[in-house]
């Protein structure tokens, strides 16, 4: 029996969503789609009413395509398929396959982009069902057939493919702004700007080290889920700026008000750096395991300026692990995420012990010691400054 990855077939046909709701916007939408999936895959992506399409030769690495097309925000579903210029052309295409596949039972699912074709949706797929399922053998199911062919007639010709690919879904990378995401290295915050990406926002990140560097950090405890990261957006560029100053400059602090004084100190450190470079706002990797414990996020972030998304709240803890795991997201094993909920001081309260404890002193040597790395897909990471 054949298996599908053997058919030779002739393009990938993408379908996306939520940007044909954005009508206003939907060219722009589209273009921005268009302009992803052709830098993810490296090969020319044509426009279609409803559908983008990619033609495939006989060299193209069609398993690497589908794969690359999975990571593209935007795709709701993709398939290969093969082509037709007739609906006779494609019966005879769909035999030839189909008597390879041998399935016991088919249906046959048309949609009619090209309302000029002289047959309706439904007479293309009884026509069609009729014909292989007298020369297969096979019996048309409607409810749960052994396979499906999907025929989709447009004024470019008819595409016919055999199974839906699931893409990501969302908004266009790039559609949405530029925000900045505080990274720990843990596989929440990762995907806290994963989830961020998936809204159509590019995310570049910001770091808090406690090495002797920055580079060390990039190359060990951040190196991984930031190049996962990276398979979806291609290029990123990283910030990374030093404990040390929150460090010296919150030694009087109690244990107990350190967790929420250290996330007051990223979102300022990372406000600093938005403002300065165009940010529209941070996201912030928190999740809330005892719902009573809100208000010691609400204190932190009675502190900031800018807006600060928090993707990640809506989420049980096994969903947040199901997802993070789903992506590949991992937690580097010292990883140690900060528990809100030990810590229940006011915004007024952690607002005078910042004030105290002069720790915007601390947020202004942390940037002067700030390092900037350009980060691209399967490239070694550029410093910048």
């Amino acid at each position: 029996m054949v298996e599908l990855r053997e058919i030779r077939f002739d393009a990938v046909v993408i379908h996306y969503g939520e940007v044909t709701l954005k009508r206003s916007r939907r060219g722009r939408f589209e273009k921005i789609l268009r302009g992803n999936i052709e830098k993810l895959t490296g090969l020319p992506v044509r426009r279609l009413q409803g559908r983008l399409v990619i033609d495939l030769s006989p060299e193209t690495p069609l398993d690497e395509v589908l794969e690359r097309v999975g990571r593209v925000f935007g795709v709701v579903w993709y398939a290969p398929a093969v082509k037709a210029s007739s609906l006779d052309e494609l019966r005879e295409k769909l035999l030839e396959i189909l008597s390879s596949i041998k399935p016991r039972s088919l249906k046959i699912d048309t949609r009619r982009s090209d309302k000029r074709f002289p047959m309706t949706s439904l007479e293309v797929s009884k026509k069609l069902g009729a014909f292989l399922s007298s020369r297969l053998g096979a019996r048309i199911d409607l409810k749960a057939p052994e396979r499906t062919v999907l025929v989709e007639i447009t004024e470019d010709g008819i595409y016919a493919s055999f199974e839906k690919l699931r893409g990501p879904g969302g908004l266009p990378l790039g559609s949405s702004g530029r925000v900045l995401g505080l990274i720990s290295g843990g596989a929440r915050s990762a995907l806290a700007c994963w989830l961020m990406m998936k809204r159509g926002c590019r995310v570049d990140l910001l770091h808090i080290y406690d090495g002797s560097s920055g580079e060390e950090a990039l190359k060990t405890r951040l190196k991984h889920n930031i190049d996962k990261i990276l398979e979806y957006s291609l290029k990123l560029r990283l910030y990374l700026a030093p404990i040390k100053p929150f460090l010296e400059n919150s030694r009087k602090a109690s244990a107990d008000n350190l967790p929420q004084l250290f996330q007051a100190f990223i979102i300022k450190l990372g406000e600093s750096i938005a403002e300065k470079r165009g940010y529209l706002g941070l996201v912030l990797g928190a999740s809330i395991k005892d719902p009573s414990r809100l208000e010691s996020l609400a204190s932190v972030l009675a502190l900031r300026k800018l807006p600060v998304y928090t993707p990640l709240l809506t989420l049980s803890e096994g969903e947040l692990r199901e997802k993070a795991e789903k992506l590949g997201f991992r937690e580097p094993p010292e990883h140690q995420g900060l528990d809100l909920s030990i810590s229940g001081l006011s915004s007024r309260a952690l607002e005078k012990l910042w004030k105290k404890l002069k720790l915007d002193e601390a947020v202004r040597r942390s940037l002067e010691e700030l390092e900037v790395y350009e980060l691209r897909l399967g490239e070694e990471a550029e410093r910048i400054s």
